[in-house]
């Protein structure tokens, strides 16, 4: 893809990036997404334009409200910036494609969850609920725009494939969860993990949501390691599995056929 276009699509993930921020907040405290406008979370202060702007505001004020002086949390621009990283590869690896569209919305909607889990250790049915009924609905769109099948680009299941994920994605969590729970008498999984794995694996199939799993626990293996390394500390210590379930579905989605094959390759069971 040109600079052009990438630069146009960084800059939309910017906006949106700032948007999510409204829903991160005021979505899980049942609040309106629209009305009133963006406040201090601390003192009220109603902010202006130019207090708004995604990244740039943060720094002209220095990570502090204008109004109150009290910090504004990094998660903010954090979102921001990373919500336009992750809409500028979209858009790489896809390029102008129907299946961008569907892709976009997918990566939003996983940024959106990832940091309401770091924040509040929930992910909402709000959000994911609906985000399994849109890859079920897709799934359907599919039978009549062969340009959002599996064979185009990364490409949505059929609807009997999105079925199937859904329940492959929710059985295998829950699963896991009730056996960890038997073992440990201490619960490992909130029902929300289940619903995100779930909901992906109506976006991605069967297959694809089992890999996605398996890339979700090896980087929160890693991350949670080096998380332990560096504080030490309770080896018990909860870390939410949302934001490695959204990393490894988002993967999953771009790069599907790329990563099925370099896991039966890695396992041997190719060729």
């Amino acid at each position: 893809m040109a600079i052009g276009p990438l630069a146009g699509a960084a800059v939309l993930g910017l906006v949106v990036g700032s948007f999510l921020n409204v829903v991160a907040h005021r979505l899980p405290r049942g609040e309106s997404l629209i009305a009133p406008g963006s406040a201090c979370p601390h003192c009220g202060h109603r902010l202006r334009a130019w207090e708004n702007l995604p990244v740039i505001s943060y720094l002209l004020l220095g990570g502090r409200c204008r109004e109150c002086g009290r910090g504004i949390a990094l998660t903010y621009p954090l979102t921001e910036a990373t919500t336009a990283v992750l809409t500028g590869v979209t858009a790489a690896a896809l390029g102008p494609t129907p299946s961008l569209a569907p892709a976009l919305v997918f990566t939003w909607w996983l940024i959106a969850l990832a940091r309401i889990d770091l924040d509040l250790r929930i992910l909402p049915d709000r959000l994911t609920l609906p985000l399994a009924g849109a890859g079920f609905l897709l799934s359907l769109i599919g039978l009549w725009f062969p340009a959002l099948s599996p064979e185009v680009g990364p490409g949505m299941p059929g609807p009997v494939d999105s079925l199937l994920g859904l329940a492959v994605g929710y059985g295998l969590l829950f699963g896991a969860a009730w056996a960890y729970g038997r073992a440990t008498g201490r619960e490992g999984l909130g029902g929300g993990d289940l619903k995100l794995l779930g909901a992906q694996g109506a976006w991605l199939g069967p297959v694809a949501v089992l890999l996605a799993l398996f890339l979700a626990a090896l980087l929160g293996s890693v991350i949670g390691g080096l998380i332990l390394l560096f504080r030490g500390g309770d080896r018990h210590l909860a870390i939410p599995f949302g934001p490695f379930l959204a990393a490894g579905g988002w993967a999953l989605f771009l790069w599907k056929a790329e990563l099925i094959r370099w896991y039966f390759g890695l396992s041997g069971l190719s060729g």
